[in-house]
This record gives structure tokens, C-alpha cells and sequence, in this order.
């Protein structure tokens, strides 16, 4: 089977590696060798890894640190082509272009110009001429670059339409390139200014060291007539190519493809229509079932077209190559991302239905062919449609051997919270598993507290024995449940003061580790004043350990435990006056994140049916 995660790959380009890029430049200059690509002398890569080394420094000010990258865009002056084509110059030109003033930025854009075929097809100057399209793309949507008062604006609108022109006229060549299908990429995404999956704008190679606790950088959005017309011409030209029935066969095509239909899909619907209708009905519908599901470029066609679909596409490649096989693809590691994808994009709650009957019943065969992730999309879907709720956490139960008899369901959280049956939980003395949550199985939680009724899930919760309560929310994937928990539309705030109630003893115990510090957050933002007072006075109980633990004094200082040791009066009024404000911007803030006023009543609605 392909690889599942080779949507295009740049495999020739630079990648993230666990040691830092500095000391990977050290060692290769200690051996001679001085990046990859262009060569260049040793003097030149010496200079530039100084450079990448004072960048880190801080300066003084803004001129100190603007004076210093002037300098060193003049040290490129006659050379800024053999740079940016070297492996360790050119990711460091990334660190200083966005830094670059108005004259040197427009000075290297023209030069990109003048040499674009070689900068588009090479590993490491393609990474360059994306980066200054991003930048390009952020300075013209915060300016306003046709009134003709900012010229430096006008020049990146300017430049920016070149480039992607150039990409687009070029798509016949380009599409199979490794690194100037990247180009396509950036172009179709900073024309539309579509968010777009990290996976699907990285290579194989960069994917695998992608470090997965960093924001995903947003793509600015600049709303242009002449973006939309460009969209809209080259997405005429592309759904009517005749060679698009090969370009899914291969991994960089099938990125562009798949990058095409998502920016279509939101700026030309009618086009996105016409590509989807070619691609479903004339190339995959010539194609066997099993060539498609062994074909990691056509499976990720696949699923962006689930994505994109409307109802009767939706249908009919359900029908068609998932119907029947749900549960060999979800049990397999590659494909369970196949019926993920479709979970997400199913809209009718009768398909849904058939979905979940053949899905439901194997949920202890995925989990034991360490494919949860599908079970988790299952609970999602059952959220998001809001039916089969009752029934997913039946059979979830069964799965978890919980179910019968009716005391074990009281197990049912830290059961799933670590993906253990109940036998495994239950094994005596030394043999007891200790209790480390799965981030599965975390997940899973979180969901099923926001179900419509979450009354089995909160009572489990509040069942547990106070020791492994403290352990579950100390936890690293653990202490997300007590945001779910208190943050859920269907539990109650009784529900929230018995587990404060239960947790009393224990909050200095939370609060001197990194995870407990962080639910015990959870419950402190949630908390009437009366019960802030409690918790405070209990930590005061300990100030001198609290004090001599890093997460403790963090802890110390924000919930302002000094002012409540010393004028407790005036803290309550701090705290009343917080409340109140939090409480305030709660209903401003509800009624827009629900749609509106009917979406608001919808709600009360729930609450008071809940609540019946």
C-alpha cells in the first residue's frame, strides 16, 4: 500500500530536523561542505551563518536591527541568484526578506522575475519565491494598493498577479514538477486566500518532521476583481484539460488538483461543479475499486471530492467505493483516513445512519487495528449530525466490555480515557494498569460531554475514585476533559459543584503540576466567587510549598492569592467585578458564535429540554 502521506513531495528540498539549523550549518562547514545545490564559497556560508546567529540576538531597536539587514542585503548585491539556489543561504534569505525594506524586497522580487523557469523548478529558490509571495500577499491586504498613494503596495500587487500569471501559463509543465507544483500551490491559495490544509501544502519529506505544537501560520486575504477573473480563467482552462485523466495518477499533480477543486469551491462554485463532475464521472469511474483504494495520489483525489461534493456526488461515491467496505478501510492505517474524510463531509442523517450501522459494530476490531481515530470521527459525526448519540455510546460501552452489567457503565471514563477494557482495569494489585490517558481516548470524552445527553459520561466523572480523578486531570491528554466538562452546553452547573466538591483536598496537588495547574484553570474560570474563595484559602494552606514550585507560583501570583491573605475584601470585589465582566462578554460573544438570535433561542430551547 502507498504511503498515506505522500500528497507531493518536494523530496530534493529543505526539511525540519530535530537538531537546530544552525548546528546542522556548523557541522557541515566543520566537513567542508557548504549546502547543498549552488556552490558557494566558504567565506560567503561563514558570513551567512553568522548572520542567522545574530538574527536569534536580540537588538538594541528597530534601527539597530534594520541598519544590520540593510548591510547584508547589500553584501547579496550581484549574487542574490547563486543564494537563494544554495540549501543554507536560501533559508536564511527566508529569515531576512520578510525583515527587508520597501527598496531591497522590490529590488529582489524583479530579480525572481527575470529568472523564473529556474527559480520555480529549483529545490531551494522555489522555497524563496513562496516566502515572498506570502509577503507580498500580506502587505497589499493591509494597504490599499489601487488608490495610488502606496507604491510599494501597488508594486507587490503587481508583482504578485506576474508570478501567478506565470504559474498558471505554465500549469502544463509545472504540474509535475516537484517544486514548481509548490508554486501552483501558493499561487491558487494567494488568489483565493483559501485556508488550506498544512498537509496539503507540504511535501512528503517536510510533513514527517513537521513540528505539529506550531500555530499554523494564516493566509492573509486581499479580495481583488482581477484575483477572481485570473481564478476563474484558469479554472475554465484546467477543467477542460484533456491530460487531467494522468495528472491524478501522480502525487504532485494531485496536490494541485486537490488545491485547485478547495479555491474553486469557494470563489467559483460553478467551475469547482464542472472539475468535480469531470473527475468523478470520467476519471474515477473508469477506474477498478481496488486500483483506486492502492493509489495514494487518486485516494487523496478521492477524498477531496468527498469534501467538495454536493448531496448527489456525495451519494454516488459513497455508493461506489465506500458502500460495503467501510470496515476494511477503517481497520487499515492508510485508509482510515478515507472514511474519516467522509464522516466529516456526510450531510444526511439517513446516509449517516447506514454509515454508522456498518462502522458501529466493529468498534472493537478498529481499535485493536490501533485505528481509534475513526471511532473518534464516528462520535464527531454523531455530535454534529446530533442523532445515534445514545446508540454510539452503547456500542461504545460493549466495546469496552462496560455495558452489561449496568454497574460497570459508572467506568465508562477512565475506560475510554485510556483505551483499556474493563477486565485490563480491573486486574488486581500489582497487575493495575496506571493510569495514563490516550489522546484518543481524551478525545473521544470531550466529545461525548457534549453530546445532547451527557448524563452517563458526567456521572462517571463524578463515580471516580478522588486518587484517580486527580490522576485523570493531572494527565497530559486528561486535563483537556475539564475544559470539555465545563464548557459543555448539557452540563449542568450542579454537576460542576459536585466535581469541585470532590476535588476539594486535592487542588494543591493540581496546582504544582504543569497539567493539573492547567484543569485546575479550568475550574477556576468556571467558579463562582464563593468557590474561588475556597479553592484560594485551601492553596493558602501551603503557600510556602506553593511558592517553592514553579507551576505553584505561577498559580500564587494569578489568582492574586497574596490580596486574598491580606485584604480578602478587596480581592472579592477584584474577583466580582471579573465575574461580571466574563459574564457580559459570554452573551455578547454567544449569540454571534451561534448565528445569530434564532440560533440563540435554538439553544434556550435545548437547554430547557434539557433541563425537563
Amino acid at each position: 500500500m502507498a504511503s498515506r502521506f505522500s500528497r507531493g513531495g518536494r523530496g530534493g528540498g529543505r526539511v525540519k530536523k530535530k537538531h537546530s539549523f544552525l548546528t546542522k550549518a556548523r557541522k557541515y562547514a566543520s566537513k567542508g561542505l557548504y549546502g547543498r545545490g549552488k556552490n558557494i564559497d566558504e567565506e560567503t556560508y561563514n558570513y551567512f551563518v553568522r548572520v542567522m546567529e545574530r538574527l536569534k540576538d536580540e537588538f538594541e531597536d528597530e534601527e539597530e536591527k534594520e541598519m544590520f539587514v540593510v548591510n547584508v542585503f547589500e553584501q547579496t548585491k550581484g549574487k542574490e541568484m547563486d543564494l537563494i539556489c544554495n540549501q543554507v543561504v536560501s533559508k536564511i534569505m527566508e529569515k531576512l526578506l520578510p525583515l527587508a525594506n520597501s527598496e531591497n524586497l522590490q529590488h529582489f522580487a524583479d530579480l525572481m522575475l527575470k529568472d523564473m523557469r529556474i527559480i520555480c523548478t529549483d529545490p531551494y529558490a522555489s522555497h524563496v519565491l513562496e516566502k515572498v509571495m506570502r509577503i507580498c500577499l500580506e502587505i497589499i491586504s493591509k494597504t490599499n494598493p489601487t488608490d495610488g498613494k502606496d507604491e510599494h503596495s501597488a508594486f507587490c500587487l503587481k508583482w504578485l498577479s506576474s508570478v501567478s500569471r506565470y504559474a498558471f501559463n505554465n500549469v502544463e509543465e509545472f504540474i509535475s514538477d516537484i517544486y514548481a507544483s509548490h508554486i501552483l500551490r501558493t499561487s491558487l491559495q494567494c488568489l483565493s486566500g483559501i485556508e488550506l490544509d498544512t498537509l496539503l501544502m507540504k511535501s512528503y519529506r517536510s510533513r514527517r518532521h513537521l513540528d505539529h505544537t506550531e500555530a499554523s501560520s494564516s493566509i492573509p486575504k486581499y479580495e481583488s476583481e482581477e484575483f477572481v477573473t485570473m481564478l476563474r480563467d484558469f479554472g475554465e482552462r484546467f477543467a477542460s484539460w484533456p491530460q487531467l485523466h494522468d495528472m491524478v495518477l501522480s502525487q504532485d499533480s494531485s496536490a494541485v488538483i486537490q488545491t485547485v477543486l478547495f479555491c474553486l469551491h469557494k470563489t467559483a462554485p460553478d467551475l469547482c461543479k464542472k472539475l468535480l463532475d469531470f473527475i468523478v464521472k470520467e476519471i474515477l469511474s473508469a477506474m477498478q475499486v481496488d486500483d483506486i483504494f492502492s493509489s495514494a495520489a487518486i485516494v487523496h483525489t478521492l477524498e477531496t471530492c468527498l469534501t467538495v461534493s454536493d448531496e448527489e456526488i456525495f451519494q454516488q461515491l459513497y455508493q461506489t467505493y465506500f458502500k460495503g467496505r467501510l470496515k476494511t478501510l477503517a481497520e487499515n492505517f492508510d485508509l482510515k483516513f478515507s472514511v474519516l474524510k467522509l464522516l466529516e463531509a456526510v450531510k444526511d442523517k439517513e446516509l449517516f445512519t447506514e454509515i454508522f450501522e456498518e462502522l458501529a459494530p466493529f468498534m472493537e476490531d478498529i481499535f485493536a487495528a490501533g485505528c481509534g481515530t475513526v471511532v473518534l470521527g464516528l462520535a464527531n459525526a454523531c455530535k454534529r449530525l446530533s442523532t445515534l448519540q445514545a446508540k454510539f455510546l452503547q456500542h461504545l460501552m460493549e466495546t469496552f466490555h462496560c455495558f452489561t452489567p449496568e454497574t460497570r457503565q459508572m467506568k465508562i471514563v477512565p475506560l475510554v480515557s485510556r483505551l483499556i477494557t474493563y477486565e485490563v482495569a480491573e486486574q488486581p494489585g500489582d497487575d493495575k494498569p496506571s493510569f495514563n490517558c490516550h489522546i484518543i481516548g481524551s478525545q473521544i470524552v470531550q466529545t461525548l460531554l457534549h453530546f445532547g445527553k451527557p448524563i452517563k459520561i458526567v456521572q462517571s466523572l463524578l463515580e471516580m475514585e478522588t486518587s484517580q480523578l486527580r490522576d485523570l486531570l493531572s494527565d497530559t491528554f486528561g486535563s483537556r476533559i475539564m475544559d470539555a466538562f465545563f464548557s459543555a452546553e448539557f452540563v449542568g452547573e450542579k454537576s460542576h459543584d459536585k466535581l469541585i466538591q470532590k476535588l476539594q483536598g486535592s487542588f494543591y496537588s493540581l496546582a504544582t503540576t504543569k497539567f493539573g495547574s492547567r484543569s485546575l484553570d479550568s475550574v477556576w474560570r468556571s467558579s463562582p466567587v464563593k468557590t474561588r474563595i475556597a479553592i484560594g484559602e485551601e492553596l493558602l494552606q501551603k503557600e510556602t510549598a506553593l511558592q517553592g514550585n514553579y507551576f505553584g507560583r505561577i498559580i500564587f501570583e494569578n489568582y492574586a492569592l497574596p490580596l486574598l491573605k491580606r485584604q480578602k475584601s478587596d480581592w472579592k470585589t477584584i474577583q466580582d467585578k471579573e465575574s461580571k465582566k466574563r459574564k457580559l462578554f459570554a452573551d455578547i460573544v454567544d449569540p454571534l458564535a451561534d448565528g445569530g438570535e434564532s440560533s440563540n433561542s435554538d439553544r434556550v430551547k435545548k437547554k430547557k429540554k434539557a433541563k425537563a
